[in-house]
């Protein structure tokens, strides 16, 4: 077990985003594909991008569910910080904490591999961040908007069920794993870690792990968990009811149906699989009877449901 002991109630934890944790997360999960059927459509759209990519600097210690050294995995400084300023925190990470976290997690590899990171860690640490980096320009950055704004948006729902339940009730929620005793968080866990929070615990939700909770115990992070987000509907677009089929039509009750987590127009069309132009006229549809919202950054529109949007999906019926 993982235990997390805390202040006084939810003061003593914090929700935030983090940039490379998502291009960490993705980088292990390119390591184990299968387990994630949930990614293979994404993943074969963006099958150019990652082509070619060098990421065994990243890669070489996190096959077969190896542990994930934390220094490639800071604690993000911010709720809502930069990918430079993850990779900040990346590269700042003390070289004996490196050193020591290489030492678990090269412990399968064959001994020239594993000696080759333990002698430099500071050159092994510069490599991993090399090409987190490499990743994140190839398949993280051009979609970061629509992926920050669906951890935005759960962010957003933990707060209200927080504020509405306590902390106690909604831990379960982020993980079956996870639970709340009095001042403890505890996680189950096959290693057996006691840490104290006295700067409080950090909730990351994550949209590149499905299955599990990532914890950092380490001295030189706050204590953080990562957990599945739910803003899955940026990889596969939810069941729609049948009424909204007949009421909007097929596509347009799939597009009110994924934007549950706000969506980039490339994303949305992707999700229902027409063009961009045409999701663009399903949009504006939608916009204008007011069911959603739309959002220009540059030249990224963003669309999310409005308070009507919401509305008339919870009033609909049945499912798929």
């Amino acid at each position: 077990m993982i235990r997390y002991r805390l202040g006084a109630g939810a003061t003593s934890v914090r929700w935030a985003t983090s940039p490379v944790h998502e291009v960490v997360s993705l980088a292990r999960l390119l390591t184990e594909p299968r387990r994630h059927p949930v990614f293979h459509p994404w993943l074969r759209r963006r099958r150019q991008r990652l082509a070619g990519l060098d990421l065994s600097a990243l890669t070489d210690f996190m096959a077969d569910g190896a542990y994930r050294p934390d220094f490639l995995d800071p604690t993000p400084p911010t709720s809502d910080p930069t990918f430079d300023e993850g990779m900040a925190a990346l590269l700042a990470a003390p070289v004996e904490q490196v050193h020591a976290e290489l030492v678990d997690a090269t412990a399968r590899l064959e001994p020239t591999a594993r000696r080759r990171l333990l002698d430099d860690p500071a050159r092994t640490r510069a490599d991993a961040a090399a090409a987190v980096r490499r990743l994140w320009r190839a398949a993280v950055e051009p979609e970061w908007p629509s992926m920050r704004q669906a951890l935005r948006a759960e962010l957003l729902d933990r707060a209200v069920q927080v504020n509405r339940e306590g902390l106690r009730a909604v831990l379960p929620r982020l993980h079956p794993s996870v639970t709340s005793d009095g001042d403890t968080v505890t996680v189950e866990s096959a290693v057996d870690v006691e840490t104290d929070c006295p700067d409080g615990l950090i909730l990351v939700p994550s949209l590149f792990i499905t299955d599990r909770v990532q914890c950092t115990t380490s001295d030189h992070w706050s204590p953080a968990i990562c957990y599945p987000a739910t803003g899955r509907y940026l990889w596969s677009a939810p069941a729609t009811p049948r009424s909204l089929d007949r009421l909007l039509g097929a596509t347009r009750a799939r597009i009110l149906a994924a934007l549950t987590t706000p969506l980039q127009t490339t994303v949305v069309a992707h999700l229902v699989s027409v063009t961009n132009p045409t999701a663009s006229e399903h949009l504006t549809v939608l916009r204008d009877a007011g069911l959603i919202d739309s959002t220009r950054t540059g030249r990224t529109v963003t669309h999310e449901l409005t308070a009507a949007g919401r509305a008339v999906l919870d009033a609909a019926p049945t499912h798929r």
